[in-house]
């Protein structure tokens, strides 16, 4: 066998040191709304801003009896990356604050809506789409704080 040149092990090391643990936040309850479920208050509405990916669009987060729902806008774009997955945090980075994995981005593009369970009395600043494999920031919407 012969001994890896330095260029084959530097490229191996990158591709080792590359994989980083996502957040250890604890992961959302969905909930599946239905008719009884009463209709959503405090929303708020927060366009999407470029942390390392570019965005476009906006996203709503209200709340109604520990039940928070997302709304992304029709015009909701995010830039290619492996594994988007989207928080809700009281800080622009789930890896501290009191984050909430609500799941996996659904679509790169276009509306979608996210229903789940939220603590209570957790004042919500940041919701974020977060490069999980990577454990990098991708694009944030910073609210007012929300919460019980």
């Amino acid at each position: 066998m012969r001994p890896l040149t330095f260029v084959a092990m530097m490229t191996l090391s990158a591709l080792v040191a590359c994989g980083a643990e996502p957040p250890a936040a604890p992961d959302a309850v969905v909930v599946v709304p239905d008719a009884g479920t009463p209709p959503a208050v405090n929303g708020v509405t927060a366009r999407w801003t470029r942390v390392r990916y570019n965005a476009t669009g906006s996203v709503t987060l209200s709340l109604a009896n520990n039940v928070a729902t997302l709304t992304f806008s029709p015009d909701f774009t995010v830039d290619q990356t492996p594994g988007p997955f989207v928080y809700l945090n009281t800080t622009n980075n789930p890896n501290n604050g009191m984050p909430l994995r609500v799941g996996a981005l659904k679509s790169r593009s276009g509306a979608q809506t996210y229903s789940f369970q939220v603590p209570p009395g957790v004042k919500y600043t940041h919701v974020l789409i977060w490069c999980d494999p990577f454990n990098v920031a991708m694009v944030e919407a910073v609210i007012p704080p929300t919460g019980g």
